[in-house]
């Protein structure tokens, strides 16, 4: 921690930059920083000349294994390029590719040559994370809603579609704001959780649409659970709240406890398997909340 002090001139108070953060981002006098009030009070600094630009993207993968290939597509896609050309040595069943999970809910990304060159010749614009968590939130708990109330499987898979297209956007943004600062209102610990909880919830959903809709009950109090999760992620994602006002340890141990009660399913069969994982995810986020809670905690002190 670097602790510097006021000065002081006239009415104005001001204080001195760090050199070396200058000489780093080239600020000099005459340039322009932008000033956003932080979590706890804080005034953060950001400068708005940033020589970093995504850049165009090209690589020669030999191999022609379609899981190893899709895990190359999709780290070219949620990384923050400008554009992204894969040349293949083989040919490759581009059907396959793009039946792969992940890849089925990118825009732009196309295969060509014969399958033996993937490309992607612009990047969508990335928003905040946290409005896309919101979104994955939401998009499960109308899943449920629909597999309880009104079941209807096409609707359904579209909803779990948009739930990994969302997924996708969380890590594309993630990367985005932590690779080159963008101004932003959320802190770089927030985006580490919410990075964090967006994976489970993917996975949650995965296995949620796989329960047996005759599991009505079961299904209701996983529901529940979620409209609690969605109330607690507003609350810890709130751009008007500072941190010592938005998600604290009692909110998160209360939604811990609720996850908790949730009853596992012993018996045999692959409905029993697909309940002790929604349990399992569900704990695995409360763990996280309660760690973001505490992070909260000790910032706002």
């Amino acid at each position: 921690m670097d602790i510097r002090k006021i000065q002081r001139t006239g009415d104005m108070n001001y204080l001195y930059l760090p050199t070396s953060w200058c000489r780093e981002f080239s600020i000099s006098s005459g340039s322009t920083v932008s000033l956003t009030r932080g979590g706890g009070g804080s005034l953060i600094v950001t400068p708005r000349i940033l020589k970093k630009k995504p850049k165009h993207v090209e690589l020669n993968i030999s191999g022609n294994d379609v899981e190893v290939i899709n895990k190359i597509v999709m780290a070219c896609y949620i990384n923050p390029a400008d554009s992204f050309k894969i040349n293949l040595d083989k040919a490759l069943n581009y059907r396959e590719l793009l039946n792969q999970k992940r890849l089925v809910n990118v825009d732009l990304v196309e295969v060509e040559d014969n399958g033996k060159t993937i490309t992607c010749e612009s990047s969508i614009n990335v928003g905040e994370p946290d409005m896309f968590l919101r979104t994955m939130v939401n998009k499960i708990k109308n899943m449920i809603v629909v597999m309880t109330q009104n079941p209807n499987q096409e609707l359904v898979q579209k909803y779990e579609e948009e739930i990994d297209r969302n997924w996708i956007m969380v890590d594309k943004s993630v990367i985005s704001a932590m690779t080159y600062k963008s101004e932003s209102k959320l802190r770089t610990v927030d985006l580490f959780y919410i990075a964090l909880i967006a994976k489970d919830m993917e996975r949650l959903a995965d296995h949620i649409i796989l329960i047996d809709e005759k599991e009505r009950k079961f299904l209701e109090s996983v529901l529940d659970v979620i409209r609690s999760l969605k109330e607690i992620i507003d609350l810890a994602t709130d751009p008007k709240k500072d941190a010592k006002h938005s998600l604290d340890y009692t909110s998160a141990v209360d939604f811990s406890e609720k996850a908790l009660k949730l009853n596992e399913d012993h018996s045999k069969g692959m409905d029993s398997y697909h309940k002790v994982r929604i349990r399992h995810y569900l704990l695995n986020i409360s763990e996280v909340l309660i760690d973001w809670s505490i992070t909260n905690q000790t910032e706002s002190k």
